[in-house]
């Protein structure tokens, strides 16, 4: 076999696995998203304890956010404590390498997904509280007029 024709070959072989991670990847927001997501959620990557720390480098983070009105799975990196500066694209979108590495957070950004929904019940509760309350000195008011 020629170096050309391994070369092909491996290639082949790359692409067909690449096809195989987009696949379950699009499983994987098939998945979150028959969940009901109220608000996007970020999951900020582990930094790796073997890296040297770098302080440019920014947070990497795994997101279920909307993008052209659908939910999809999202990677970004951005600057610390800045993430609407953030650089946001679907995870199907991005390198080989991106999502290879992000799969190994997707049970992270599942759990991030659920506990944003939990926390989410007392926002409504509290809100309906509040609306309830105002619609009520309303009708009051109403009343005394």
């Amino acid at each position: 076999m020629t170096l050309n024709e391994h070369a092909q070959k491996v290639r082949k072989e790359l692409f067909a696995r690449y096809d195989g991670v987009n696949i379950l990847w699009r499983r994987a927001e098939e998945q979150l998203t028959k969940h009901h997501i109220p608000r996007a959620v970020y999951y900020e990557l582990p930094d790796d304890p073997d890296a040297e720390p770098d302080p440019m480098a920014g947070i990497q983070c795994l997101a279920v956010e909307k993008v052209n009105g659908k939910w999809r799975i999202t990677y970004g990196c951005y600057p610390y404590g800045e993430p609407a500066l953030g650089d946001w694209k679907p995870i199907v979108e991005c390198c080989a390498e991106t999502r290879v590495e992000a799969a190994k957070h997707f049970t992270g950004l599942r759990l991030a997904v659920i506990k944003s929904a939990e926390d989410f019940i007392a926002e409504v509760d509290a809100a309906s509280r509040q609306l309830a309350e105002a619609i009520e000195q309303d009708e009051q008011t109403e009343e005394l007029v």
